[in-house]
């Protein structure tokens, strides 16, 4: 009896593996949207998708693009060798970086290799920001929008006063979840008042377009 319920369990794992998709997310650097995407996906716990986030090297929007694209070539013949399956979905995480042309480059190359821009004007931080209120403010920079952050997390307690905001802090991510539904919601409201077509608009943000799909997967489970 418990040779049958053994074998059963490792043809369901079997098709469990078949079944299951692969992502790739593409970040910049080790530190802001690294372990906010980690952090995302231990919380969700997805078992239908298998999804490797990895952090290209310097501040290029365009060799974000180019890294993620490496990787999915690498991943495609490493398929073809009988490894693991290439990627379903590509994702890459970038912002303007005040380098409107390559930015604007870096769009247009992610979309002929069939890869999603998810991107946020002026910097990532403007997400963390719609945690806490609704704006349209055109922030210019990383520079000018961090103020206002550190003065809505302090309201919130997220900061204590005379402490700054670290794009290194590990468990942001914990600190903002709580809040993750108002963001969502704030970001659909900026969409539907300034549209984002292009991925230009000042200031934008897609990145609930992909916690919205990661998180209707773990409903699929």
């Amino acid at each position: 009896m418990s040779r049958g319920k053994s074998t059963n369990n490792l043809k369901r794992s079997s098709r469990n593996q078949n079944s299951r998709s692969y992502f790739l997310i593409v970040v910049e650097g080790e530190e802001t949207e690294y372990n906010y995407f980690n952090s995302l996906i231990r919380e969700l716990k997805l078992t239908t998708i298998k999804i490797k986030v990895v952090s290209a090297a310097g501040g290029d929007p365009l060799v974000i693009v180019n890294t993620a694209y490496k990787l999915f070539q690498e991943k495609q013949q490493e398929s073809k060798r009988g490894g693991e399956p290439k990627y379903d979905e590509v994702f890459c995480i970038f912002d303007d970086d005040n380098k409107p042309e390559k930015y604007k480059q870096a769009l247009s190359t992610a979309k002929e290799y069939n890869f999603e821009s998810i991107t946020s004007i002026p910097c990532f931080e403007f997400w963390f920001l719609l945690h806490y209120c609704y704006t349209t403010t055109p922030f210019s920079s990383y520079k000018e929008l961090r103020p206002k952050l550190e003065s809505e997390m302090k309201k919130e307690g997220i900061l204590k006063q005379g402490e700054t905001y670290n794009k290194s802090y590990k468990l942001l991510y914990e600190k903002l979840k709580l809040n993750q539904d108002k963001a969502i919601d704030h970001a659909i409201k900026l969409e539907q008042k300034h549209p984002n077509e292009d991925g230009c608009t000042k200031p934008s943000t897609k990145v609930h377009i992909l916690i919205d799909k990661l998180k209707k997967q773990k409903n699929f489970e």
